[in-house]
């Protein structure tokens, strides 16, 4: 996770010193008040899909690859692993996405590339369209708030949530 969110940090502070581009946090007590706020969102919505969601097209091979997939890569992750990952993801993913790419092609765009990035490793096209709608909202949260903190926030809580459930999931289910 190191080496590859940090490959994502050099690629979009390469990418911002070649086009010119500032990243900009934003105001800090709003960029982490709507931050915990999507955060909550994007998890309940999760945990919906997850949990309770009619089993629509593309929700069960969702759910299968949380189980085949996502459980036996963190599923046993410790807490304090969950915390370092969930925050490299967080700071990688946006300065890239939402830092350059987002000013570069516009939203819609970053967030289809965002969704298509997500695909691999067993991903399939309905996970690829739930992340893309995650990164379009992370997106409108960059716009909203004038930075990057909020998403920054945002997607860090929200990949620590979704860590520690399938953490916790995983555990109940004894595996």
């Amino acid at each position: 996770a190191l080496i590859g969110e940090g490959l994502l940090v050099f690629v979009a502070f390469t990418w911002s010193w070649w086009r010119g581009i500032d990243f900009a946090l934003g105001g800090t007590a709003k960029g982490v008040a709507y931050g915990l706020f999507m955060a909550a969102v994007l998890a309940g919505a999760n945990f919906y899909l997850l949990i309770r969601a009619p089993a629509l097209p593309g929700v069960p091979s969702i759910r299968r690859l949380y189980v085949e997939v996502m459980q036996p890569v963190f599923g046993n992750l410790s807490m304090t692993e969950i915390i370092v990952v969930s925050a490299v993801a967080g700071i990688g993913e946006e300065l890239l996405f939402r830092g350059v790419l987002q000013p570069e092609l516009g939203l819609f765009p970053a967030s289809m590339i965002f969704g298509l990035a997500h695909m691999g490793g067993g991903g399939t096209l309905a996970f690829g369209c739930w992340v893309m709608v995650m990164g379009g909202m992370l997106g409108i949260l960059a716009i909203a708030t004038e930075g990057l903190l909020a998403p920054i926030i945002a997607h860090a809580v929200y990949d620590a949530a979704a860590m520690s459930y399938i953490r916790w999931d995983r555990n109940e289910r004894g595996a």
